[in-house]
């Protein structure tokens, strides 16, 4: 059996749905390119070389990606949840 089921209906939901991925993603490309990838370069330029990879890194989350290392719900998911990755991708 189909995805959306047997019908022409349920073709045209998932091509819908391929759609909205495809209008999703070139969105969050030219978000990247022109908002983000604007900032970093504007931070770079500012520091001139003088901040350290990891300070950079702090930035870069905090700042422009808005998931500061401080946040206590950053990583946070219910114990029943599957990831698929060994230790739900927890490094220690």
């Amino acid at each position: 059996e189909r995805l959306f089921g047997n019908d022409k209906s349920g073709e045209v939901k998932f091509r819908s749905m391929i759609d909205k991925l495809h209008s999703t993603i070139a969105l969050d490309t030219v978000r990247n390119e022109y908002l983000l990838h604007t900032k970093l370069h504007g931070w770079l330029a500012a520091k001139r070389g003088r901040e350290t990879v990891d300070s950079l890194n702090e930035k870069v989350y905090a700042e422009l990606f808005l998931t500061p290392n401080s946040d206590p719900w950053l990583g946070l998911l219910a114990p029943e949840t599957y990831t698929a990755l060994d230790n739900a991708g927890v490094v220690r």
